[in-house]
């Protein structure tokens, strides 16, 4: 016990001396508040890099984005943020700790059951789906929900008009197979058509006209990775703990459906 206090405390002081770094394949505004955001959290600076090469054997680096995620190759502590989950399993050996960008499943249907309490839940998934969200479906809470499988065999529209009949609400799922940008037009136009709303995948799908999700915000993001680089360890990747939930109130009123008017209390009760 005294050694384990020992190595963490050790960590802990490593961790309070070494730079932080933000490395990111490219300049963007939301990078750069990303990274000032960062640096006001944690009371120290933090400076953005563009090369591998530029990270010291005792810096703590902050990989943002696919790319960065995807082509990192060093040994030093390492959080993952603004990255697709498939990034960060691509190089999973490497990728010591991580913040995902796509909020959890059951959370998603949380969300939806305060919605719509009384609603038949569908959800899709193919065989394209990753190990990750299959592993989250069979893991769902309750016995509300049905799951229909999409086979390579099968049509989307022949599983999608089976999946929406004796169903209320289409709970969306991080599946390409299912959920990408040639298959969202069809798969709403059907879905409205019989006044059945989608819920997620995640935030990108509100504007292409998804009803709800939960979401982490730059300031939710900004306060988790501090929490992780302040820690006595790099806890292992995970959700953020910190979230929103945000609705689309057009796509509410062409579907006639009344939505909380207070987003935060709705949130307060999915936390």
């Amino acid at each position: 016990m005294r050694a384990a206090g020992f190595f963490i405390l050790l960590f802990s002081a490593v961790i309070a001396r070494a730079d932080i770094l933000l490395l990111s394949a490219n300049h963007s505004p939301a990078l750069l508040a990303l990274t000032e955001g960062l640096s006001a959290a944690l009371g120290k600076p933090v400076r953005q890099v563009h090369a591998e090469h530029q990270v010291k054997e005792d810096d703590l680096v902050v990989l943002a984005g696919d790319a960065a995620v995807r082509n990192w190759s060093g040994k030093q502590k390492n959080i993952a943020v603004w990255t697709k989950r498939e990034a960060i399993e691509a190089n999973k050996s490497r990728i010591q700790s991580a913040v995902f960008s796509e909020p959890p499943l059951q959370r998603q249907l949380d969300l939806t059951r305060l919605l719509f309490p009384e609603a038949r839940v569908a959800l899709m998934v193919s065989e394209e789906a990753p190990v990750w969200v299959t592993n989250e479906i069979n893991h769902l809470q309750g016995d509300d929900f049905t799951v229909f499988a999409k086979k390579p065999e099968d049509s989307l529209n022949r599983v999608l008009k089976e999946t929406l009949a004796e169903h209320d609400v289409l709970l969306g799922t991080v599946d390409s197979g299912i959920y990408n940008p040639s298959t969202i037009k069809n798969i709403l136009i059907t879905a409205y058509r019989q006044n059945i709303p989608l819920i997620g995948p995640h935030q990108a799908y509100i504007r292409a006209g998804s009803i709800a999700t939960t979401y982490s915000s730059l300031a939710d993001t900004v306060k988790r990775l501090a929490e992780i680089i302040e820690a006595e360890t790099l806890p292992k990747p995970g959700y953020n703990p910190y979230f929103s939930v945000t609705v689309n109130e057009q796509v509410a009123r062409s579907l006639d459906i009344l939505l909380p008017a207070d987003t935060a209390e709705l949130t307060s009760q999915l936390r």
